[in-house]
């Protein structure tokens, strides 16, 4: 990355995403199948200037949780398109085994979650807010 586009992509957008494995198979029972899906979503990060904080595993062995920080340049859906489609190929590719289970290569299931993260609460905001509002301050305060 550049340093303009590091300049122009400066905002804080931190994402708890969550993905679950098709049909809750419990697939991240085995460390080869954890190190082959950390190793896709590493490749996928650094493909697409995502950063990663923090990547772990349920205790279904069914999904996994991420905490990225998500350019400006996509939406959280193509971010979410992204580390799914990527982090599937590579999986199939390393454990070729799984197109057994997965003849139609679809690795992750339809639902997902994904939330901001921020170093706000929503208290902190409302009341930064409520500072900000010109109309709840008194005359004198403006001298």
């Amino acid at each position: 990355m550049s340093f303009e586009e590091i300049k122009t992509d400066a905002r804080y957008n931190w994402q708890h995403m969550y993905f679950v494995s098709k049909k809750r198979r419990r697939v991240f029972l085995k460390e080869k199948t954890r190190a082959a899906c950390k190793a896709a979503f590493e490749e996928t990060a650094q493909q697409f200037d995502f950063e990663i904080r923090e990547l772990g595993f349920g205790e279904d062995y069914a999904h996994v949780h991420l905490l990225v920080n998500v350019p400006s340049r996509f939406s959280m859906q193509q971010t979410i398109q992204i580390f799914k489609s990527h982090s599937a190929s590579k999986i199939f590719e390393l454990i070729p085994n799984f197109l057994k289970m997965y003849p139609d290569r679809e690795f992750w299931s339809g639902w997902r979650y994904y939330g901001s993260v921020g170093p706000m609460t929503e208290q902190v905001v409302k009341e930064y807010i409520r500072r900000q509002d010109v109309s709840q301050k008194k005359l004198p305060e403006f001298t």
